[in-house]
C-alpha cells in the first residue's frame, strides 16, 4: 500500500511539473495521471499539508509547493549543469536575438534546465525552466532522441507514443521521420510542432563517454528560419559546443550525482 501511495503521489508530482506555469485542476490530474478521481483529493489534501504542493486561489488547481523547491536547492551543487553552459546560451542570445534553451536528458524526457533572451525576442519563450517534455518534442528534444541509442529511441518512443499528439498533433510515425531527417543533417530543425509561428534549430551536446546528455536550441519564427539562417544557427551551435566540450568531465547518469 505505501508503495502504491508514493508512486501516485509521484504521478501527481510529475504532472504538476509539466504544466507548473498554469497549475492543473483536480479533474485535469486525476485524467492525466490515471489515478481515480476521489483518489486524487485525498492525496491533494495530504500532499498540501505536506507542502509538496500548493492550492491556488479561488480554487483554480494546483501547483508545486514550495518544499520540492527547497529539496531541488539542496541537490543543485550535485546535480546541476547550467554553469557549463551559462555563458555561451547567453552568447548566442544576443548574437542572435533569438532565444537559447538547455535541456537535459531524463530518462525519456528532456527537461530545461535554463534559457536566456534578447530584449528583442519575438516570439516569446515556449518553456520554462522546469518543464518537462517527452523526448523528441521541440529541436532539444529531436536533436537529444536523435543522438541517443536505437534501444533507448524504441523505449522512449513506446513510452511516450500516446502523449505525443498533445504536441501540434505529433505522431509515431512522423517523429520517425524527422529522427532520420536530423541524423541526416547533422542537426534538428523543428517548426510548428508546439506553435505555428515557432521553428528551430537543436543541436546534441555530448558527456566524457560520448553520450548525448544535453542539447541546446536556438527558436525563432517560422518566416525567420529561412535554410540559410537554419545553417548559420546550426554553424553557431556547434562552435558553442566545440568550446563546451573540453568542460564536461563526467558520464551521464540518471541515477547518479555528478559530484
Amino acid at each position: 500500500m505505501a508503495t502504491l501511495v508514493l508512486d501516485r503521489a509521484l504521478r501527481i508530482l510529475e504532472q504538476l511539473s509539466r504544466y507548473d506555469a498554469r497549475g492543473l485542476s483536480l479533474s485535469d490530474l486525476a485524467r492525466q495521471s490515471g489515478i481515480p478521481h476521489p483518489t486524487v483529493h485525498r492525496l491533494l489534501r495530504d500532499m498540501a499539508a505536506a507542502r509538496l504542493v500548493t492550492p491556488l486561489p479561488d480554487g483554480r488547481g494546483y501547483v508545486l509547493g514550495r518544499l520540492p523547491f527547497e529539496h531541488g536547492l539542496a541537490a543543485r551543487a550535485r546535480h546541476d549543469v547550467t554553469p557549463l553552459f551559462a555563458a555561451n546560451l547567453r552568447r548566442l542570445s544576443e548574437a542572435t536575438g533569438y532565444a537559447a534553451y538547455l535541456f537535459v536528458l531524463s530518462g525519456v524526457e528532456a527537461v530545461c534546465y535554463d534559457h536566456t533572451q534578447s530584449q528583442r525576442l519575438d516570439p516569446p519563450l515556449s518553456v520554462t525552466v522546469g518543464g518537462r517534455r517527452p523526448l523528441g518534442v521541440g529541436a532539444a528534444g529531436l536533436a537529444l532522441m536523435a543522438a541517443q541509442d536505437d534501444a533507448r529511441i524504441e523505449a522512449a518512443l513506446r513510452a511516450n507514443g500516446e502523449a505525443l499528439g498533445r504536441y501540434g498533433g505529433l505522431d509515431v510515425p512522423t517523429l520517425r521521420g524527422l529522427l532520420a531527417q536530423t541524423r541526416k543533417l547533422g542537426y534538428a530543425r523543428n517548426g510548428g510542432c508546439l506553435n505555428t509561428n515557432t521553428a528551430a534549430i537543436g543541436h546534441a551536446v555530448a558527456d566524457a563517454g560520448g553520450r548525448a546528455f544535453a542539447a541546446i536550441s536556438l527558436s525563432t519564427t517560422v518566416a525567420r528560419l529561412t535554410q540559410r539562417e537554419a545553417l548559420r544557427l546550426a554553424a553557431l551551435l556547434r562552435a558553442e559546443i566545440a568550446e563546451i566540450r573540453p568542460r564536461v568531465h563526467f558520464h551521464w547518469d540518471d541515477a547518479a550525482a555528478l559530484r
